[in-house]
């Protein structure tokens, strides 16, 4: 009973964090609407979410190591630029760009989903640095290293959401449908999929699960959530440029899924908030700004190797879903008393 009761409280826990959270993300661009600076960096923390809530399907729960999210990043940030520019209503421009880089992402996935391990991550690698090169030398098209500048504004039932505190709650209102829709499909029949292949890829075949079909829908789905995270970081900031597209910016999307906690839906939430806070703490330290920002990465990674999200989830899960089977006594066959 008592560890019913851990369990139950657990996810307790996780509700009444989540709902603090949610109301104290409504609540702050009403009392602080002059800080604007820190209201960009919570639109920046919900892009973040998004963008690291598709790759845990990849990465946290299929398996799949990608290194070159910043590519679908930049595919979602340049086509929702080029579709605003040619009159598409932005809304719209969001979810196009985003299905476009979801279909470089699945044309991307039929060769990729052969490879495993340091394999695919050089593959990605070699991807995410293609497109940074794409648009870095697209002369006028893609405005090259000067980037595109006066990108229109998001624009919601005749409303521009020119302001930071606007534009917050859009995100929000994004980041509860994309986490929504990943906790529907890792609870379905795919999502039961995917974690299988993760764990045994070679049983999951022999049962009947095509590795190709399910690896190639994680993948789909990653560069989707990527592609719509970066058409609303270039309406956010109205100008793109190579620079936002590197390849620092990938590992900086995989450390927030390892410190988050991989395969967790409150992962990509809070390895995205930490490194967000960590990033901005450390600027007063200059120089030593990458230095500390490393040690504190190797800490957390060493003190909790499932992250965050996975150690609380096995602390209030583990000894429930592995509760040891005692037998008593009294219903023990006596091998003696019946002569052995």
């Amino acid at each position: 009973m008592r560890k019913i009761m851990s369990c139950l409280a657990g996810k307790r826990m996780q509700k009444h964090i989540l709902f603090v959270a949610l109301a104290a993300a409504l609540l702050y661009p009403i009392l602080f609407s002059s800080e604007t600076y820190m209201l960009f960096l919570l639109c920046m923390f919900g892009i973040y979410i998004i963008v690291n809530t598709g790759f845990d399907l990849a990465f946290g729960y299929s398996g799949q190591i990608s290194l070159g999210q910043a590519g679908f990043y930049a595919i979602g940030a340049y086509a929702t630029a080029f579709l605003s520019f040619a009159g598409v209503p932005v809304v719209l421009s969001l979810f196009l760009s985003a299905g476009v880089a979801a279909l470089v992402g699945f044309v991307l996935a039929k060769p990729c989903v052969k490879l495993v391990h340091h394999f695919l991550a050089i593959v990605t690698i070699g991807f995410g640095e293609i497109v940074r090169l794409v648009v870095l030398n697209g002369g006028a098209v893609t405005g090259g290293p000067d980037g595109l500048i006066g990108i229109p504004a998001l624009s919601l039932f005749g409303i521009e959401l020119r302001d930071y505190g606007k534009y917050f709650y859009f995100v929000l209102a994004m980041v509860l449908l994309f986490v929504i829709v990943k906790s529907r499909i890792v609870n379905s029949r795919v999502g039961r999929a995917f974690v299988a292949i993760r764990d045994n890829p070679e049983a999951s075949e022999a049962f009947g699960l095509k590795l190709s079909r399910y690896k190639s829908r994680a993948f789909t789905l990653s560069a989707f959530y990527a592609g719509f995270g970066g058409a609303l970081y270039a309406h956010l900031v109205r100008f793109i440029s190579p620079e936002s597209f590197s390849s620092e910016q990938s590992n900086m999307f995989l450390v927030m899924i390892l410190i988050g906690g991989m395969g967790t839906l409150l992962g990509p939430i809070l390895g995205s908030g930490i490194i967000i806070t960590v990033t901005e703490l450390l600027q007063k330290f200059g120089n030593y700004q990458m230095l500390l920002y490393g040690l504190i990465i190797i800490f957390v990674l060493f003190a909790m190797p499932n992250g965050i999200a996975g150690t609380l989830r096995n602390r209030f899960y583990h000894e429930f879903v592995h509760v040891p089977v005692r037998v008593k006594e009294d219903t023990m066959p006596n091998h003696s008393a019946e002569g052995g």
